[in-house]
């Protein structure tokens, strides 16, 4: 008589990653990231861009998206307007996790008071959310309340469990649109552009971006050249040697010098590079401009 009953916990959330509260301008973004854990990204104003590889996907606001773990992915602001985001990841067991993924939901009213009352205790938690995309530090509750932890993943957990027991009203499967694939694309490539300009200086391969972007060869090349009209490496080379023109006309540096600081593996392969698209060798062109 009155055995216990043990209560059958559909999702165990054993613990959060990061919290974050972002205000980003229209033409944010960020490089293709993979975790072993869960992340959840809620759209509170405004409109973003989720991708993963060249699909992209739409959210509006009043919109949430669940990236399950190791699946690469990525966020873009939709070039029109500027966004607030919320992202909370964190590490969740049980079966029933498979069915927010590649979904995205509309949040209801009270799926939204929850979310309210998550950031309420997170922010008693932490004393403020972390709200840039640089700042990687640990979550840190040392000093938070009494319950503070246990309250975030109860509220969580009843967020979780109501998006799943309403799916069939306010969630659906994703789809890439051919708007919000180009915007994904686009991004990409604006990413991968702003990489080279910033490795100028040292060696760079194809397969060095495509790990760095998590993307294989063909894929990666296929979304720049569209794009640009070149090819990574193409551009790649474009902006080595813009930049060892320049650095010529200043007079500063030996073309030996230049062709080390540009990362070359000789003198004799930076001048036959730059002569093959300049049509001077380093030496002659110098000379004709000054």
């Amino acid at each position: 008589m009155f055995e216990l009953q043990p209560v059958k916990q559909e999702i165990f959330i054993a613990g959060f990653h990061s919290i974050y509260y972002f205000e980003f301008g229209k033409h944010f973004s960020h490089p293709p990231e993979r975790h072993n854990f869960w992340e959840m990204v809620y759209v509170d104003k405004g409109s973003a861009v989720a991708f993963s590889g060249a699909n992209g996907y739409t959210l509006t606001q009043g919109q949430v998206i669940f990236h399950e773990p190791d699946e690469i992915h990525a966020h873009t602001s939709d070039q029109k307007v500027a966004n607030n985001m919320l992202v909370i990841s964190f590490t969740a067991a049980g079966d029933a996790m498979h069915l927010l993924s590649k979904k995205s939901f509309t949040l209801d009213k009270t799926s939204k008071t929850l979310l309210s009352l998550f950031i309420v205790e997170a922010e008693h938690a932490l004393g403020q959310l972390p709200s840039r995309y640089e700042d990687k530090r640990n979550l840190d509750f040392c000093n938070a309340p009494f319950g503070a932890t246990q309250l975030l993943q109860c509220y969580f957990t009843e967020f979780l469990l109501r998006l799943i027991r309403n799916s069939a009203a306010f969630g659906k499967q994703i789809h890439a649109t051919e708007q919000s694939r180009a915007i994904a694309a686009n991004s990409l490539t604006e990413m991968i552009a702003e990489f080279m300009e910033q490795s100028v200086y040292r060696p760079l391969t194809l397969p060095d971006l495509c790990t760095h972007f998590m993307m294989g060869k063909s894929q990666l090349s296929k979304i720049f050249k569209e794009n640009t009209g070149k090819s990574p490496m193409e551009y790649y080379t474009d902006l080595k040697l813009a930049e060892a023109k320049k650095l010529l006309r200043e007079e500063k540096l030996s073309v030996s010098e230049i062709s080390d600081l540009l990362g070359y593996s000789s003198v004799h392969n930076f001048s036959r590079a730059f002569k093959k698209a300049v049509h001077f060798s380093p030496t002659a062109y110098q000379k004709s401009i000054l």
